[in-house]
């Protein structure tokens, strides 16, 4: 956590359990453990591990899981959400066990109108009564579908079903098969059909190229990092990170040696390259790019790209293709400020509610640089910024943390 943000010290003795789960969290872990997805059955009142031949023992970090019908063909399929990527996962219930089931949809009159706290009972003939009620959440940020589903046997002849509104006398429902009904309160069930109950099992093409922009509203000052070629002195300088197996890259450098950007200079990185010869300033990059998403450890989509000003303050990140339109656009807007450059960070318009436009806080780079063990260019980049960050009231703090770590550093 930023020193600023954290309101418990700059950590002197190394102690900060704050920024230590802050930063475990920005690396993408989980803060309770792994959960894994695990099944169990329920065979004879003895719990059986079958998450193997199910296919759902995926190693994601699992959070929530819902449980409805989703193809209305009969038996349940499963939605799960996960910490980590993918964030949602659908498992289709292709189970050939010849069985078939029947889904209730409840409608309340004199009751609620979606019938939360309704009971059905369906009973079967020469079978124990199932029950379910409809609910308005089912487990840890989670909501299976309110509509309530039986699973049933080939063979079972359904007898009767009896529905108890929430306070009211029961409604018993005979002569009912399988099938997908929709039943309001003192009425017949409705019968809903289906088109089809295919799913394409093609996940969506994965996109040649993607972009996307960020035009920053709080602009950092680096000039310790990112020297100036004489070429773009008086122009935007374009740092654009790439690697070779990249087809996004290639295309994007293919457009760019056809049609260079225009108004603004161009510099080409490649990152295997850089990883070779300066590997601090590839750090130095990834730590960029983490500070403004607020993420740590991850690596950076390529091709990924800087926009800095005149007075090497960094201005926007392209991840991903750049429009040739839009990057123009931001180089003739480059310099604007206050509320006219808030209103143009946003994707969307919209009404304030705070009038307060804030700037950049050198100091929380800092910190990151700090985090990272950079000592070096930190103190670089204090010399350079001195007098932005001497206006922060925290930058006695930020130096005392620094000659902190150096002694511990030089200590044996």
């Amino acid at each position: 956590m930023p020193l600023g943000n954290s309101g418990i010290g700059p950590g002197l003795d190394g102690s900060d359990p704050a920024r230590q789960l802050q930063e475990y969290v920005r690396r993408g872990a989980s803060f309770s453990g792994n959960e894994a997805h695990v099944v169990f059955n329920n065979e004879k009142g003895s719990f059986k591990n079958v998450s193997s031949i199910t296919g759902l023992d995926s190693k994601d970090d699992g959070r929530s899981v819902c449980f409805t019908d989703w193809d209305l063909d009969g038996d349940l399929d499963i939605w799960i959400s996960n910490r980590n990527g993918p964030q949602i996962r659908f498992f289709q219930n292709s189970n050939p066990s010849g069985g078939h089931g029947i889904n209730i949809h409840l409608s309340g009159k004199s009751c609620n109108k979606d019938a939360i706290g309704a009971r059905v009972i369906l009973k079967a003939r020469d079978k124990s009564p199932q029950t379910r009620t409809v609910t308005a959440g089912s487990g840890f940020l989670a909501q299976s579908s309110k509509n309530l589903h039986f699973g049933l046997a080939k063979e079972d002849v359904i007898e009767e079903m009896q529905i108890h509104w929430p306070g009211n006398k029961a409604q018993i429902i005979s002569n009912i098969v399988p099938g997908n009904y929709h039943i309001e309160q003192g009425s017949e069930p409705i019968e809903f059909k289906v088109r089809s109950n295919e799913i394409a099992k093609e996940p969506n093409p994965y996109p040649e190229t993607f972009n996307d922009r960020t035009f920053l509203s709080q602009r950092l000052p680096l000039t310790a990092f990112f020297g100036r070629p004489p070429e773009a002195k008086d122009k935007p300088f374009l740092i654009c990170l790439t690697v070779e197996d990249c087809q996004v890259c290639a295309a994007q450098k293919k457009e760019w040696k056809e049609s260079p950007p225009a108004g603004v200079h161009l510099q080409l990185i490649n990152q295997s390259k850089l990883a070779l010869t300066d590997p601090e300033k590839l750090q130095i990059i990834q730590l960029t790019y983490d500070h403004f998403f607020d993420i740590s450890e991850r690596n950076i989509p390529t091709p990924i790209s800087f926009l800095i000003d005149q007075k090497n303050r960094l201005c926007a990140i392209y991840r991903g293709h750049i429009d040739q339109d839009l990057l123009l656009e931001d180089c003739i807007n480059i310099n604007i400020n206050g509320s006219e450059l808030r209103s143009r960070s946003v994707p969307f318009s919209g009404q304030w509610t705070s009038k307060q436009i804030l700037s950049a806080r050198p100091l929380n780079f800092v910190e990151d640089l700090l985090d990272a063990g950079l000592l070096d260019p930190a103190a670089n980049y204090i010399n350079k910024e001195m007098n932005s960050l001497k206006e922060d009231e925290l930058f006695p703090m930020l130096l005392k943390r620094l000659e902190a770590l150096k002694s511990d550093r030089i200590t044996p």
